[in-house]
């Protein structure tokens, strides 16, 4: 039976409970009848031993039916029972099953009634089963075995008709379905189940017959073999439809949250189908003109249409692969606001089929970054591009060349007796007299020219498409004609004059530092001269002096004779005058000309490659020295030693390696070193800058860029390498207590610096006004002659043991 054949209530329906006892009472009834009636002598003679064998293995198969996926139960019981019929005639097989069934099915307590419905099912349609057999054969025989079979295979047909009719009548009539449909639907697929069975039934009497008992337990083995695949396979198959229905039910959950997720999620989310219309966009997104089924062009900015449907055609065909882009999207309140927008094509992936769009919002962001690349590359006095920004213009300019077989002119220009007139009229005059120039230039160029403040009363030109020295110079001469004209300061007319150096690019020239240097060269040689005029950069005035020839020569010696010094200049906290660190600088204490800055021989050590055994040496010197007075002077104080890597040094394979030696090699812990290097370093390679950095990073050293706004000032780089501290350029200081904009250069150093999470320490503090003025903007550490110029170590020491004790605190 079935397990959901019965109504609740039990027997309280009439019709059903008739019909229940009626089959009942027919079993019982045939079970009697063909024991003691016509059928009694159906049959071979009873052998009691296997009669009890076959009923005890009808038990134990009918307590280990296998249920199939919830709906029937399947079972082997059928085999002892139908061959119990074709032996030993139908009221033993009556007998025996109405037995069988009892005992199996009773240690599951079940109702009274399903228990006795259901052996009077099997014992009727086992009952009916044999006497349609022995209908067609009087004794059965080993000899008529084929002649049998026939009667066999109609006996099984009988038993199961009879069983599976009765059973789908009982569920027909509780469930209020048809008979028939119960029948097709739950019980005509068991037909071949009970012909095979009941040929394995008359294959087990046949055996019987043939030779015996033997026979019939012989045939059992594959009886049993059958029961144990079916048992395996039904076990695996519900298992397999556990983990179907769990695998279902966690993909139903898991898009559930993922539906949720995406509804709630603060950016943008939407999938554009193959046509480029929206297939879905997140509820919050919802444009009143953006959703499912629009236009991609009621979602992206018109400007930035035809570029976000070119990245979607890559998406298309580079399948599995991200695409980024930044565009502008209608916001729900009717403006547009930019994105950054993820785009992953998963057309191919049914679920989706379509280009998936992660964006968020970057509004805020872009325009922070906007004023603080501004800041970050324009001076704030003129509002011309700042040196950073020159050299940028300057290195893609030099690049185009190549491509389009045109020269590049960079002029140089220094104003004449500026300072003069600076000191004499005042600071404010000479910042007026700076912006005057500056719109001068700007209307004496062209357009397509680059005028930039270098910084003071500097200022480069950047000339594309030159295709002469001659227009070059004439471009100069007309820009110095122009400034000669009087310009009104402080109601007074000023004659101004500037001195220009024009460097023009040749086949070979692909450094922009090549060509600046070259102006710079040129712009000494036109101040040399008078003044007030221009000069083109010729190879000759770049030609070495003999007494620059025997410097380079005493250069090389100056490791090996011990001629090199190391000074000390104390970095300072502003806050209470505390020592925090040292930078470590290098004199040459010449034979005969004394005591040399590195400003007059670090170039030429550069050029010359004696660089690399000079910075080893004062890595060297500077680590010991640390060490020595973590050791005793400032034991237990927290302070860096900072030591300034040249590019050439940044740019050697083994660089890492020598710091990572020398640390060892000093027991300095990592911790102590601070690395500076100026922003030029990252003018040549930047990648190969970036990888050695990062490898420094890892020694657990600190990083800083020195000299900070003087070179190749991007935000690129800061955001990208993992730089600790800033150190602004004294250039940026130096009026920074008089000069409203210089202070506003600084202090938008410093927001910068806070944004990215970098400190800062200030260069070239001088005067008591400039510490009280940058301390006021968050500037905490400064060097400068105000508190100590770079001394010997000897000095150092007696400079910190006067000043106040050094506690450990975030600078």
């Amino acid at each position: 039976m079935p397990r959901r054949g019965w109504p609740r209530g039990g027997l309280k329906r009439l019709p059903l409970g008739a019909f229940v006892a009626s089959v009942v009472l027919a079993g019982l009834f045939l079970t009697t009848a063909t024991t003691t009636g016509p059928y009694a002598g159906d049959g071979v003679e009873v052998s009691w031993p296997l009669l009890a064998g076959l009923t005890a293995a009808a038990i134990a198969l009918e307590r280990t039916r296998t249920e199939l996926f919830g709906v029937s139960r399947v079972s082997l019981s059928f085999v002892p029972l139908f061959a119990t019929g074709i032996l030993f005639g139908p009221g033993a097989a009556g007998a025996t099953s109405f037995v069988a069934i009892l005992a199996a099915q009773v240690i599951d307590r079940p109702v009274w009634y399903r228990l006795l419905f259901n052996a009077a099912v099997v014992s009727v349609s086992g009952v009916l089963a044999a006497v349609f057999f022995y209908l067609w054969v009087d004794v059965p025989t080993a000899e008529d075995i084929v002649p049998q079979l026939a009667a066999a295979l109609g006996a099984a047909l009988v038993a199961f008709w009879v069983n599976s009719l009765l059973v789908s009548i009982v569920v027909a009539v509780s469930s209020g379905q048809g008979v028939v449909g119960v029948w097709s639907e739950k019980f005509s697929w068991l037909l071949p189940h009970y012909v095979a069975l009941g040929l394995c039934a008359y294959a087990m009497a046949m055996a019987y017959l043939a030779v015996g008992g033997v026979g019939a337990v012989i045939f059992a083995v594959p009886v049993l073999a059958l029961w144990y695949a079916v048992r395996q396979y039904t076990t695996r198959t519900r298992a397999d439809v556990r983990r179907l229905q769990a695998a279902n039910q966690a993909l139903s959950n898991s898009e559930e949250r993922f539906r949720s997720l995406v509804q709630h999620a603060p950016g943008l989310v939407a999938v554009i189908n193959d046509d480029n219309t929206l297939q879905y966009i997140s509820p919050d997104s919802r444009r009143s003109t953006a959703r499912p089924g629009a236009r991609l062009a009621t979602l992206v900015h018109p400007e930035d249409l035809g570029r976000a449907e070119a990245v979607l055609n890559q998406s298309r065909a580079n399948v599995g692969m991200d695409f980024n882009i930044e565009v502008r999207l209608r916001h729900p309140d009717g403006g547009w606001r930019d994105y950054s927008a993820t785009i992953t094509n998963l057309l191919s992936t049914r679920s989706v089929g379509g280009i998936v769009v992660n964006a968020r919002d970057i509004t805020e962001r872009k325009a922070l970054e906007d004023q603080l690349r501004h800041q970050a590359f324009h001076d704030p006095l003129t509002m011309l591009p700042n040196r950073a920004l020159f050299m940028d213009r300057l290195e893609h300019a030099l690049e185009s060349t190549v491509r389009r077989q045109a020269n590049v002119a960079v002029m140089f220009l220094d104003l004449d007796r500026f300072k003069f007139l600076n000191d004499s009229l005042g600071h404010h005059v000479g910042d007026e007299l700076l912006v005057a120039v500056a719109e001068r230039m700007a209307r004496a160029m062209r357009p397509g020219d680059t005028v930039a403040r270098w910084g003071g009363d500097e200022f480069t030109i950047l000339c594309e498409d030159i295709e002469t020295a001659e227009e070059a110079m004439e471009l100069a001469e007309r820009l110095c004609d122009l400034l000669r004209e009087p310009v009104q300061l402080a109601g007074h007319n000023a004659i101004v004059t500037a001195s220009v150096g024009v460097a023009l690019s040749g086949p070979d020239t692909v450094q922009p530092r090549e060509l600046i240097r070259s102006s710079d060269i040129a712009l000494f040689h036109a101040k040399e001269e008078g003044r007030s005029r221009c000069v083109l950069f010729d190879k000759t005035l770049d030609s070495y002096s003999v007494e620059r020839l025997q410097l380079e020569t005493d250069l090389r010696q100056a490791v090996v004779r011990d001629e090199l010094r190391l000074h000390f200049m104390p970095e300072v906290d502003m806050r209470d005058g505390s020592v925090a660190g040292f930078e470590a600088l290098v004199r040459w204490e010449h034979p005969i000309r004394g005591l040399i800055p590195p400003a007059d021989f670090i170039g030429m050590a550069e050029e010359t490659g004696e660089i690399l055994p000079i910075g080893q040496w004062v890595l060297t010197q500077a680590c010991l020295q640390a060490q020595e007075w973590r050791e005793g002077l400032l034991a237990g104080i927290p302070f860096t030693m900072s030591v300034n890597l040249s590019v050439r040094e940044l740019v050697e394979p083994d660089v890492v390696w020598r710091v990572a030696s020398t640390l060892r090699e000093t027991r300095l812990d990592p911790s102590v070193l601070r690395i500076e290097i100026t922003e030029s370093v990252l003018i040549g390679d930047e990648p190969v800058a970036e990888r050695v950095l990062a490898d420094l990073k890892r020694l657990g050293v600190q990083l800083a860029i020195d000299d900070f706004g003087t070179g190749y000032s991007s935000l690129n780089y800061l955001r990208r390498l993992p730089v600790d501290v800033l150190k602004i350029d004294r250039s940026f200081v130096a009026e920074v207590d008089q000069d409203a904009r210089e202070a506003a250069v600084v202090r938008a150093v410093v927001n910068l610096a806070e944004v990215l999470g970098l400190e800062v320490t200030v260069e070239g503090i001088e005067r008591e006004e400039q510490r009280e003025v940058l301390l006021g903007m968050g500037c905490h550490m400064a060097q400068g002659y105000y508190f100590s110029p770079p001394r010997s170590a000897e000095v150092i020491e007696q400079y910190v043991q006067q000043a106040p004790p050094r506690l450990s605190r975030a600078s």
